[in-house]
C-alpha cells in the first residue's frame, strides 16, 4: 500500500479539524460554532424545510440537529413554525438577525478558503474539488450499498 495514499484520510481529518477550529474562532463574535453555521446557510437556500430535511442535507443524526436547532432558536437565529399540512411537524425559517450575518459568515469562510489555498493554482484547487466530490460520491454509494446489504442479511447487490 502506498504511504502517500494512506495519508489521505489523515490529511483530510487534520484539515477538517483546523477548519473547525478556525471557524469557531472567527464566528465566536456571533455566538456561533463551526457546527452551527451550516444550519443557517442551508436555511438561507431552503427556507421553510423541516428539521429532518436539514439532518439529511448535513448528514447528521436527528438528535444532533435537534440540539443545534434548539440553540439557534435560543440565539434568535432561526424560528420554527407548525407545518400547515402536518401539525405534528415544524418548518424552520431564518430570523432577521441571521439574515444580517450571512454575508459575514460567507466572508469568514472565503477568507479561510483563501488561506488554505494560498500559493495553489486555480486548476489544482479545481482538481482537488473534483477528486473530493468523487470520493464523497463513492463513500455515499458504499455506505448505501453496505446498509442495503445489512438489510438483506449481508447479501450485497
Amino acid at each position: 500500500m502506498d504511504d502517500s495514499r494512506t495519508s489521505l484520510i489523515k490529511l483530510i481529518n487534520k484539515l477538517y479539524r483546523f477548519t473547525q477550529s478556525q471557524l469557531d474562532v472567527s464566528l465566536e463574535r456571533f455566538n456561533l460554532t463551526s457546527g452551527m453555521y451550516p444550519y443557517i446557510l442551508i436555511l438561507h437556500n431552503h427556507e421553510g424545510i423541516s428539521q429532518n430535511c436539514i439532518s439529511k442535507k448535513l448528514n447528521v443524526d436527528k438528535a444532533m440537529s435537534a440540539r443545534t436547532i434548539k440553540k439557534l432558536i435560543e440565539l434568535d437565529y432561526i424560528r420554527k413554525e407548525v407545518d400547515q399540512e402536518d401539525s405534528r411537524a415544524y418548518r424552520l425559517f431564518l430570523t432577521d438577525k441571521s439574515r444580517k450575518i450571512i454575508p459575514e459568515i460567507k466572508k469568514e469562510i472565503q477568507k479561510w478558503i483563501d488561506i488554505i489555498s494560498l500559493e495553489s493554482h486555480d486548476e489544482d484547487v479545481d482538481k482537488v474539488i473534483l477528486f473530493l466530490n468523487n470520493a464523497l460520491k463513492n463513500a455515499k454509494n458504499y455506505r448505501m450499498n453496505t446498509e442495503e446489504g445489512d438489510k438483506n442479511n449481508g447479501e450485497y447487490k
